[in-house]
């Protein structure tokens, strides 16, 4: 059982930022159909797609197309597949694609459970900007899952906004919001195992940095389960930045010991999720009565 907590469906309708990296990575998508035979193939059971709605920047020498994802869209997927798809609504908080307090409560509405942010490029700025609290308030109250974006080479104008204090002050100022640091703050790697060790809403998912920079720290963080990091690391693969199934095949060659694996691919991401009293998942990942 496998939760991919970063694993986007890429079809006409999610616009070009994923068909484009897809094409450039090699990656094939072939529909919804293939999108969950695909998955069904790999053994993952859960894809959660972060796709995301909002204007981007160039960021020196990458240009990415805007994020387009209709939050419409993956309310109806989720609703169509339930266990099966986690949508995360996204949500440009720098209101030019639309009101972001106002998408925030019609995302809720439509039933999903997560939101995705990337505030360095919309507005601009770094992810503890108090610009941003009246947003994060809201999440707290809806009991929505926070996932910022956190790459360092992608993430906003200058690499310092991924450096994972930023992470570290919002986990301090609203102590009971889940928080998914997606791509894990890359490259601050030992910054986020701290981070992440520290703070029990704080979850890190490197998803595909997971081979670049850093594999010996997280695969010591976690087999050592250094100040509890072995309940905050997230299974994802970032597809379709990567091909799945050699993804698959790389992480379970790591030397991950067999005691943190169900952790890592599931019940760490149920918690995150809040997903634990749900009865679809309850069911499905067999967590009993």
């Amino acid at each position: 059982m496998i939760i991919d907590v970063r694993c986007r469906i890429t079809l006409p309708e999610t616009g070009a930022f994923f068909a484009e990296l897809a094409k450039q990575r090699g990656v094939n998508t072939s529909g919804t159909e293939g999108f969950f035979a695909e998955l069904a193939e790999v053994g993952i059971t859960t894809a959660v797609s972060v796709c995301g709605n909002n204007p981007t920047i160039k960021i020196g020498r990458v240009a990415p197309p805007d994020r387009t994802t209709p939050n419409d869209l993956m309310a109806s997927l989720q609703s169509e597949n339930p266990g099966k798809f986690i949508g995360v609504a996204g949500i440009d908080t720098g209101n030019v694609y639309h009101d972001a307090m106002q998408e925030l409560e019609r995302a809720h509405k439509m039933g999903l459970r997560a939101v995705f942010l990337e505030p360095g490029h919309s507005p601009g700025c770094d992810i503890d900007d108090r610009r941003l609290y009246p947003f994060y308030e809201r999440c707290v109250e809806l009991n929505m899952t926070v996932m910022p974006q956190t790459s360092g080479p992608t993430g906003g104008r200058n690499i310092d906004y991924a450096h994972p204090r930023h992470i570290d002050q919002i986990a301090e100022d609203f102590p009971t919001m889940r928080i998914i640091a997606g791509h894990a703050c890359y490259p601050y790697i030992r910054e986020a195992i701290i981070v992440a060790a520290r703070r029990e809403n704080v979850y890190v998912s490197p998803d595909s940095y997971l081979f670049d920079m850093g594999t010996e720290d997280w695969i010591t963080a976690v087999n050592s389960n250094h100040y509890g990091v072995s309940d905050r690391f997230l299974f994802g693969t970032a597809y379709p930045a990567v091909a799945l199934k050699p993804y698959m095949e790389r992480f379970f060659a790591l030397p991950w010991k067999k005691e943190v694996l169900p952790k890592m691919l599931y019940q760490n991401a149920l918690r995150a999720f809040d997903l634990e009293s749900d009865p679809v998942y309850r069911d499905l990942y067999k967590l009993g009565s």
